[in-house]
């Protein structure tokens, strides 16, 4: 049977690609802050309070909060259904509308509330995505941190090249979704200097996009 990338897999790289572009800004823009990767994130805030950088500490600190409250809040909202998803998606939608009008009203502040609620507002966006992939359920990919995914590539390529057989499509799903967060990061990381507009707006454009496939799909 002939596997072809549904419109589930479409809304998975593009979550991808937007948990890349919130990882690129936050690190580059807010002072070596993740606010999708955790792991990453739980690093860095142990550097920063291992290095007494306590400022910096906070951030990282205040990204944990916000991406804690964005899961906990789309659980509680969440559902198998995807019109009860919709309400999840909103949530994250939410959270990225603070961050790109924090930044229509202050641009890239270096420090104080302003930053804060940027970092915020990120941070429970991705916390938010990181519920609405699970229920998306696309070849296991959680779409806000790749480590374990890339593991799983690493063991599906290997088996398929021992076997001498072609990758299974679960593999294919996995590696488009991490190229598709490979290339956000590339993208938003060059937009953050030749067009900063487009950097923070470009997330929430593409979240509508998710929506529309979602919807579409349902009706079809």
């Amino acid at each position: 049977m002939t596997q072809a990338f549904t419109r589930a897999d479409l809304r998975i790289q593009l979550l991808s690609a937007i948990a890349a572009s919130a990882d690129v800004t936050a690190f580059l823009r807010f002072h070596d802050v993740f606010t999708s990767a955790m792991t990453g994130n739980l690093a860095l805030l142990g550097l920063a309070l291992g290095q007494g950088h306590l400022a910096l500490a906070t951030h990282s600190l205040l990204a944990l909060v916000g991406f804690t409250l964005g899961a906990v809040a789309a659980s509680a909202l969440g559902t198998t259904a995807w019109g009860r998803g919709e309400r999840i998606l909103f949530l994250e939608l939410l959270g990225l509308w603070i961050f790109a009008a924090g930044w229509c009203l202050w641009g890239f502040p270096v420090g104080g509330g302003p930053l804060a609620l940027m970092i915020l507002g990120s941070a429970v966006a991705m916390g938010t995505q990181s519920v609405l992939a699970r229920r998306i359920n696309v070849a296991g990919v959680p779409s806000v941190v790749f480590t374990n995914t890339l593991t799983s590539i690493l063991i599906g390529l290997t088996e398929a090249l021992r076997a001498g057989k072609k990758p299974a499509w679960v593999t294919v799903q996995q590696l488009t979704a991490l190229l598709a967060y490979a290339g956000g990061a590339v993208l938003i990381a060059a937009l953050l200097w030749f067009s900063p507009l487009l950097a923070v707006n470009l997330p929430w454009v593409a979240l509508l996009v998710v929506w529309f496939l979602g919807r579409h799909e349902t009706s079809a």
